[in-house]
């Protein structure tokens, strides 16, 4: 077992396995009249009535089997997942996200699923792509129950009432902002959370798009998100201008400043204060549910800045997201059965189903979507993994809290920091937890492209 690993875990167990009880309370890992028992945890406490159905319907249809559904908390999914690790074992099946589990299968925690990848790769979207994801060291990990990603929802009604258009490229988003914050009391955007919420949203979208357009997306080190650019002089400006830019809208009023909370952007926007809001597809269903008929909404992605369109056809948008996934423990008893139950849950039908009552986004080709908005999320999504990132080290909570609030602090005039420092710190935050997990920062080998009429929507 990794140190890192082993660390975190001993520190998390009492804490999070209390949570993992509390959250079954009916006796995970029991067996009883001889049948099998499968430890099924999710991530998802808002549907939970619904997996605990899922669950039911499958042990009807296969009376050998009894599925024990728990949950947790999301936020605090993969703290329980290593505390679980050190005190006896991960459940047997278990949701968690594609492009975060690069360590578990790494260090031996998870069963492949090879065979359930070449029976069902043909069933899948964007020609299997998120299945492809899920693959380390050459097997499988990752069945992919749905998409999760972001997506700009905007209220049409008073788009069309002011003459506004949908941006189509980054620069427009742009001069539609500094329209919205001109012409009328609204705030362009509203967000939420700190370093895990939409917050963060634009600048990382920034940081991509400087990845894309210089080549270092292509390069083999940045899948593993280990780049090492601190000789890379021109690639720290470019992340300190987009660190600069992230500021000017900051300080242009561009997002909302007061609300920490999701539900507290969901009521900005709601409530007509707000022209759009940055937002999980998952959350969708709630959000129109809300609304309730009072305005039309319409949907985009994070449009690419003009040169991503002008040159590529096929990338105008970026999504940021990742895959919530099914999971299968190396140290199941019951592999077999594990098998065919994360088969069940990723038939059309269930998948179906969860799309219906969830207006979740799935992977699966047949599923079939009912609103206009759900199959727009769809479309967009489509994007997910199109420049994919698996790191193979953790950045500690504690790590990434330290560089939201170099990043708050700048934004808010409170620090004392340059842009340039504050990236030449988080460049170092991320190289100690690299060498907490016994790994090294690898070199760019990619010739990056600083061509500066390639970054003017920076400037």
């Amino acid at each position: 077992m990794k140190k890192h690993l082993r660390i975190i875990a001993v520190l998390l167990v009492t804490v999070m396995l209390l949570s993992m009880t509390a959250c079954s309370g009916d006796g995970l890992g029991q067996r009883g009249d001889g049948k099998v028992t499968l430890k099924f945890t999710h991530m998802w406490p808002e549907h939970a009535q619904l997996m605990k159905e899922l669950c039911q319907e499958y042990s009807a249809q296969n009376p050998n089997v009894v599925i024990k559904p728990a949950y947790v908390q999301y936020s605090k999914m993969e703290d329980t997942l290593k505390s679980a690790i050190v005190s006896g074992g991960l459940p047997d099946v278990f949701i968690f996200w594609s492009n975060a589990f690069y360590s578990f299968a790494r260090d031996g925690y998870l069963a492949n699923i090879d065979s359930f990848v070449e029976e069902e790769k043909d069933n899948y979207v964007n020609d299997g792509f998120s299945l492809e994801d899920g693959k380390v060291l050459g097997h499988y990990y990752a069945a992919p129950f749905r998409a999760s990603g972001y997506c700009i929802v905007y209220n049409k009604t008073i788009f069309e009432k002011n003459g506004w258009s949908a941006p189509n490229t980054l620069e427009e988003l742009e001069t539609l902002c500094d329209t919205i914050t001109t012409q009328t009391t609204l705030t362009p955007l509203a967000v939420y959370g700190t370093s895990s919420g939409t917050m963060m949203q634009v600048k990382s979208t920034f940081d991509a798009y400087i990845d894309i357009i210089s080549g270092l997306a292509t390069d083999p080190a940045y899948a593993n998100g280990r780049q090492d650019v601190s000789s890379q002089p021109e690639m720290q400006q470019l992340y300190a201008a987009s660190m600069e830019k992230y500021k000017s809208w900051y300080d242009k009023g561009f997002f909302t400043k007061s609300p920490t909370t999701k539900d507290n952007a969901r009521k900005e926007f709601t409530n007509n204060n707000t022209a759009m809001i940055i937002f999980n597809n998952n959350n969708l269903g709630d959000l129109i549910k809300e609304i309730g008929g009072a305005f039309e909404v319409g949907l985009i992605s994070f449009p690419a800045p003009k040169v991503i369109v002008e040159s590529n056809g096929a990338m105008k948008n970026y999504t940021n997201g990742t895959f919530d996934s099914l999971f299968i423990s190396k140290d199941t008893e019951n592999y077999e059965e594990a098998l065919k139950f994360v088969k069940y849950m990723m038939s059309d039908e269930v998948q179906q189903r969860w799309a219906e009552e969830t207006t979740s986004v799935s992977l699966k080709k047949a599923v079939t979507y009912s609103s206009e908005e759900q199959t727009k999320v769809a479309q967009i999504l489509s994007q997910i993994g199109s420049y994919p990132q698996k790191n193979d080290f953790t950045l500690t909570s504690a790590m990434s809290t330290k560089n939201y609030q170099m990043i708050l602090n700048y934004l808010n005039g409170s620090g004392t920091e340059t842009a340039l420092q504050i990236v030449r710190n988080g460049f170092n935050n991320t190289k100690i937890c690299v060498e907490e997990a016994g790994l090294e920062m690898v070199p760019v080998e990619e010739l990056l492209d600083f061509s500066p009429e390639k970054y003017a929507w920076l400037k």
